[in-house]
């Protein structure tokens, strides 16, 4: 008999704490329903949840509103000694992979001067660093609104749109950049690739042999070059071109290969 009781006892206080846990399910339940309809709705929507930080509001493209080009805006000695010693703290922090440190100092001091092509070009650097070249082309175009013709931005610019299989934009950035500096190698090497793989060759030839004057000895290129004047049919040309190839490496096999072949084309051709 007291067993019994013990039992039933029992049974009364399990069937009380599972009303309660029922009671709990449901009023919690019904809470979220009730913010996830607010959220819905727009209900107390007046700021975000979600505080801003720095690197979110260095991603916006206002930081760089193209307006700031009608601005008459001067920025002190003073702040610009400041931005002098940032900048060294930036490549610190970059050389570090410290990025997103890096961009709070930089966005920072964006809001003093928007278009100070020193932090920005860092600012750019660092997205090209994470592979987010979309975000640095826009920091470069936007440059350019201020710094039309800076060598540097175009030829990064340029850089950013060749990364993104924007050939025919790059190929006019880098023209650009040619205009501006014609010695600069690096841009002539990107002309004659960005034309080739155009298939643009008669145009890579003109690039080619202008990079070739300065690096006679770049076999990558002399191929290149190879494949230019064979492409489009100017098969002697090939041929003294693969023989300054051999020159380089004058027990390459395939090379004396290549260069027996194509001197048969041009016999056959002459036939």
């Amino acid at each position: 008999m007291y067993y019994n009781l013990v039992l039933f006892q029992l049974e009364v206080i399990v069937f009380f704490l599972s009303i309660l846990y029922i009671l709990y399910f449901l009023s919690w339940k019904i809470f979220w329903i009730f913010v996830s309809i607010k959220n819905i709705l727009g209900i107390g929507k007046g700021r975000s949840d979600k505080p801003i930080t720095k690197i979110q509001i260095s991603e916006d493209r206002n930081l760089h509103a193209t307006n700031y080009v009608t601005q008459n805006y001067q920025i002190s000695v003073e702040d610009r000694n400041k931005v002098s010693e940032l900048l060294k703290k930036i490549k610190i922090n970059i050389s570090k992979w410290e990025y997103d440190l890096a961009k709070n100092i930089i966005v920072e001091w964006l809001t003093i001067d928007k278009f100070n092509i020193e932090l920005n070009l860092e600012l750019a650097w660092i997205y090209i660093l994470e592979k987010e070249y979309h975000k640095a082309e826009y920091i470069y175009k936007d440059l350019l609104l201020v710094h039309e013709w800076d060598f540097e931005v175009l030829k990064k610019l340029a850089y950013v749109l060749t990364m993104q299989e924007k050939y025919d934009l790059a190929i006019e950035m880098y023209k650009k950049s040619n205009e501006i500096k014609s010695d600069d190698n690096e841009v002539i090497n990107m002309l004659a690739h960005l034309y080739y793989y155009k298939w643009m060759y008669v145009d890579a030839i003109s690039y080619l042999k202008l990079f070739l004057k300065d690096h006679p000895r770049n076999s990558e290129n002399i191929i290149l070059l190879w494949a230019s004047y064979r492409n489009i049919g100017k098969i002697l040309d090939a041929v003294n071109t693969y023989k300054r190839a051999l020159e380089i490496e004058p027990y390459n096999n395939e090379v004396k290969k290549e260069i027996e072949e194509l001197e048969w084309l041009e016999y056959t051709s002459n036939e």
